[in-house]
């Protein structure tokens, strides 16, 4: 899966582009990874994972998945989980992102993290809420230091929006926004038993530029 992480929304002095950074699902830390599913709707989505060291969950514990259906459901609800601590992180306290780390590792945790530094450090003010509605999905097993666990690989393709998003500049003047706020994405969520949580690993564009929805 190639993806480009999901950007800012808005140009500050200089325009402010989509980043041309390569996400993978990466767990580093383990040598995780689960085969190739049966069936996959998700367009392009990469099955293969692999490990990482686990962040201590605070919230949201859940049951190991039982079918695909509760675990796209449950992966679905991490992802907007997590877009919903990204805004709370950029409106409320960008100098403080460690909330993210709760409910993402890898590059979707890094993103959020580089985003709220450049706001303290700018000065900006934020305003809104991101939203993401999943359009394919699947889910297959996750194999862990010859563990199975299974569903725990999930996969969802759907349409992120960066439209309730709005910022103000440090001087107090309105932050022109990108004219495209919305792009379909790729997400990789997975569960990791010894949280009992769903963790996102990567959120981002899918292909080599943004594909309106």
């Amino acid at each position: 899966m190639t993806t480009q992480n999901t950007p800012r929304f808005f140009r500050r002095s200089r325009t402010v582009s989509l980043l041309g950074v390569s996400l993978v699902a990466i767990l580093l830390a383990s040598g995780c990874s689960s085969p190739s599913p049966e069936k996959t709707t998700a367009a392009s989505a990469d099955p293969t994972a692999t490990a990482t060291p686990t962040p201590t969950a605070v919230s949201g514990e859940v049951e190991a998945p039982q079918s695909e259906a509760e675990a796209i459901a449950a992966a679905t609800a991490a992802v907007q989980s997590y877009l919903d601590i990204r805004a709370t992180i950029e409106v409320e306290h960008p100098a403080d992102s460690s909330a993210i780390d709760t409910i993402a590792i890898g590059d979707a945790a890094a993103n959020v993290h580089r985003i709220a530094g450049e706001i303290a450090e700018e000065g900006s003010v934020y305003s809104g809420t991101y939203a993401f509605d999943v359009t394919s999905a699947y889910a297959n097993d996750l194999t862990l230091d010859g563990t199975v666990f299974p569903f725990g690989n999930a996969q969802l393709e759907g349409c992120f929006s960066g439209e309730g998003i709005s910022a103000t500049n440090a001087d107090g003047t309105p932050a022109e926004m990108i004219s495209n706020r919305r792009g379909v994405v790729q997400a990789s969520v997975f569960y990791v038993a010894a949280e009992s949580k769903w963790f996102l690993t990567d959120l981002g564009i899918a292909g080599t530029e943004n594909v309106p929805c």
